[in-house]
């Protein structure tokens, strides 16, 4: 895959995630446990990582060893 295929499916995987935050944040679902542990376990991380890959996108490739 090229850079700017990658890159485009981290923003988008960034934004859906973002959005399932804004939804536990702003939805009565904040009180389930499940959705909770979803939240935790899955969703932030998941937001993190991406949000720290695209912001160090080149040093990410060069340790995933994805050339431009």
């Amino acid at each position: 895959m090229k850079a700017k295929t990658i890159r485009i499916i981290l923003r988008w995987v960034h934004i859906v995630c973002g959005l399932a935050i804004m939804c536990y944040v702003y939805s009565p679902f904040h009180e389930e446990v499940v959705f909770q542990w979803i939240m935790k376990a899955g969703i932030i991380p998941i937001v993190t990582f991406t949000g720290i890959w695209v912001w160090k996108f080149q040093k990410f490739n060069r340790i995933f060893g994805i050339k431009s």
